[in-house]
């Protein structure tokens, strides 16, 4: 088999039901199909070459193949013939990109069988991968029970997202209020569209999990139905976190702009004082500034200091004013 297929591809069929999965090539998937036993293949980075072997192996519809090679697809279930066909966006981990710039997980799910494909590397996937190499007859439970899994991870890397999110939102609180030096209005930025961003990555989620869930599916038990109801109320619940978040932010924005102009109206206050005291100063030394040879003190040997004297004492006069009227 090519090396790059071997790479791409992991394949899973569930021969005891009492054993592990085992692991097998694309080349035994086909046999083991035919024999009726439960499989997972999971496909990292589908080529057109990979959706034309689905289609003749698996005889899935050109128009679901279609929405595999292309990652902007938003969230649906679409049933074709014995097939329900599902696309889920996944958070992105992987170094370098943003989150909440989803990898779009799609879901071929039957009675017998589920595929799988994305097009970069999912710590979802990899992580009930896991499960099915470690734990006996997970497999055996069921494809859809693997459909459950994979959704249900998928769902608590975002609820772990949305957690995080909470407690940045906690720490900016307590930097604002304790008037600590940092980038607020940058941080406050950046949490808004994350907040937004997040919303907009769940509700597509939770209409489709609406569908899963109330809509009665052949290739779904009522088993996992009750289980995938548990994620739509992880999810409802997100989106309510995701709203009182947004909520705090708001307030914590209308604290930071208070606070600003506070600062604000402090400096005004002291350039205010400055410039009530200057004036004054400024309309004697412009006075006495006149080039004329006739103004009282300006040759006595003690006007200059008179003059600095008396500028003393108004300045000192008008503090002692101010400081009183508060």
């Amino acid at each position: 088999m090519d090396k790059d297929i071997e790479r791409r591809w992991t394949c899973y069929v569930q021969i005891d039901d009492d054993e592990k999965a085992v692991q097998i090539s694309r080349d035994e998937v086909q046999e083991h199909l035919e024999k009726g036993r439960r499989l997972w293949v999971d496909i990292l980075a589908p080529t057109a070459e990979d959706t034309g072997w689905l289609e003749d192996v698996f005889d899935f519809h050109t128009l679901a193949l279609s929405d595999v090679l292309n990652n902007d697809v938003q969230p649906k279930q679409e049933t074709y013939d014995e097939v329900l066909f599902t696309v889920f966006g996944a958070v992105n981990f992987n170094p370098g990109e943003y989150a909440f710039d989803t990898i779009n997980l799609n879901l071929f799910l039957t009675d017998r069988y589920i595929v799988t494909t994305h097009s970069l590397p999912l710590r979802t996937v990899h992580s009930v991968r896991r499960k099915i190499k470690n734990e006996a007859g997970l497999l055996s439970q069921g494809a859809d029970h693997v459909y459950y899994l994979l959704l249900d991870n998928l769902v608590d890397r975002y609820v772990t997202l949305i957690d995080e999110m909470e407690n940045d939102i906690e720490d900016l609180e307590e930097a604002i209020f304790a008037g600590e030096e940092i980038d607020i209005q940058e941080t406050l930025f950046a949490l808004k569209r994350k907040t937004t961003h997040a919303k907009r990555s769940l509700r597509p989620k939770k209409e489709a999990l609406k569908v899963l869930v109330y809509r009665e599916l052949p290739q779904i038990s009522d088993e996992t139905r009750t289980n995938l109801r548990d994620i739509l109320d992880h999810v409802s619940a997100s989106i309510s976190n995701i709203e009182s978040h947004r909520e705090l932010l708001n307030s914590l924005m209308d604290s930071y702009m208070s606070r600003i102009s506070n600062k604000m109206n402090q400096v005004m206050e002291m350039l205010s004082i400055i410039a009530t005291i200057m004036l004054p100063l400024s309309f004697l030394t412009g006075l006495f500034g006149m080039n004329f040879n006739n103004i009282p003190g300006l040759h006595t040997e003690y006007g200059f200091w008179l003059l600095v004297l008396f500028m003393f004492l108004m300045v000192a006069g008008m503090i002692g004013l101010f400081k009183k009227k508060g």
